[in-house]
């Protein structure tokens, strides 16, 4: 079985007030390479066996509360060589402390066995906290979190929403199966991720984002069964650079306006990314029946291998129920002996979630099917301002051109020898 491990840097701030300053706990001082001493407070000093048998929560619980309570900066460790075993726990503040480091070198597991998703909706959470900085070894290595996620998919729990989230850093959890749910947060920065899990397991995204303001995700390998990152309503101001993604489903903007609801996403840029073998490449999808606007978006410099629907706008997105092979699934789009189809949707009604100010730039490398762009706008709204500058895309298999569709689209192109926009 493969295991679902991250390796990661993260820094999440929420808007809490501070509470009076108290001291607990005990501080060593260590060399940090070779350039910086910091202070530690390490699980072992609390009771932790960390032996990948003994349950170390308590011990973890304890060491929390005396950096969370002290009254200078300090930093919680999970010291190198270590596994320690943890139930489902939550990090809770506020703290008293302006800062806290939490430093993941050695390893955390989970328990081996399912357990009550009702009362333990996440098997690690961090709660109300301002200047939270979570650390592990990156890419490179060092610090590793093992959510045993084999035990659901395996579990009567897979073909629903009852499995936990590996690390929700929000107040509320709204996707059950993610590895990382951001939720109604600020100023989040994420480096050095690398998150894996078996590419047929079930609705494992690897980042979901939902009302957050100012998110940073950079120089990450997220390889899951499911969108590498979402970006859902009420979301501004995302950056995304030096993302690998595969495989996957791509990086997703929506689904937007579902029942229709109202629902905005902007301010949305990813750049230098690669998308290898994905089922998407960049999605944006929105219900037809929904309201609100996903704006001012861009993806620059992306480089695509083998993935089956490289560039899509799905304005007509419609929940069937069904989870078919390809990104069309839920769609009135579909695809019949490799030609591009629209079918006619609901129309005159006035709604909609307006899709504008997209940009592709520098776009490039292959894709698995012959539909290397799909513009699916809506007849009422249309999507308006969409630009495509130097996209790029050849086909997977020898021999095979691509074909760009596009349906109810305002925009431009410039150097781009897979398009069908026309110039207005």
């Amino acid at each position: 079985m493969k295991k679902s491990s991250l390796f990661f840097v993260l820094l999440c701030l929420f808007q809490i007030s501070k509470l009076d300053f108290c001291l607990a706990g005990s501080v060593h001082m260590v060399n940090n390479n070779g350039h910086e001493r910091h202070r530690f407070i390490s699980v072992t000093d609390f009771g932790a066996v960390c032996d990948g048998k003994t349950d170390d929560t308590q011990a973890f619980l304890k060491a929390w509360e005396a950096v969370c309570n002290g009254f200078s900066n300090k930093s919680f460790l999970v010291p190198l060589g270590k596994t320690c075993l943890l139930k489902p726990l939550t990090f809770a503040g506020p703290c008293t402390s302006s800062s806290i480091t939490f430093v993941i070198r050695g390893n955390i597991v989970a328990p081996g066995y399912t357990w009550n998703v009702g009362n333990f909706p996440a098997w690690i959470s961090f709660d109300s906290i301002n200047g939270l900085v979570v650390k592990g070894g990156g890419v490179k290595g060092g610090g590793t979190l093992d959510s045993r996620g084999s035990v659901w998919w395996g579990s009567e729990h897979a073909q629903d929403k009852e499995s936990p989230t590996v690390s929700p850093f929000s107040r509320s959890l709204h996707y059950p199966r993610n590895h990382i749910g951001l939720t109604g947060s600020k100023n989040i920065s994420i480096s050095g991720l690398n998150l894996t899990a078996p590419g047929d397991s079930p609705n494992t995204d690897g980042i979901d984002i939902s009302r957050c303001i100012g998110v940073d995700i950079r120089d990450s390998v997220i390889s899951t069964g499911d969108d590498c990152i979402a970006i859902n309503s009420g979301s501004s101001y995302i950056n995304i650079t030096g993302l690998f993604c595969g495989p996957g489903h791509g990086i997703s903007v929506g689904s937007l306006g579902r029942n229709g609801e109202f629902a905005s996403v902007e301010e949305v840029r990813v750049k230098n990314c690669t998308l290898s073998n994905t089922m998407n490449g960049v999605r944006i999808k929105t219900y037809q029946n929904g309201l609100g606007y996903a704006r001012k978006i861009s993806f620059e410099d992306i480089r695509m291998v083998d993935s089956k629907n490289p560039i899509i706008i799905e304005q007509n997105y419609l929940n069937r129920g069904k989870i078919e092979e390809v990104s069309f699934e839920n769609s009135n789009y579909q695809n019949r002996g490799g030609k591009n189809r629209f079918y006619k949707t609901e129309s005159g009604n006035g709604r909609g979630v307006r899709v504008s100010d997209v940009r592709y730039s520098r776009i490039y490398g292959s894709s698995a099917s012959d539909d290397a762009v799909t513009f699916n706008c809506n007849a009422d709204l249309g999507c308006e301002d969409i630009v495509m500058d130097h996209v790029d895309i050849v086909s997977a298999k020898a021999g095979h051109a691509v074909s760009a569709s596009c349906k109810n689209v305002r925009g431009s192109y410039f150097s781009s020898p897979v398009s069908c926009i026309k110039k207005h």
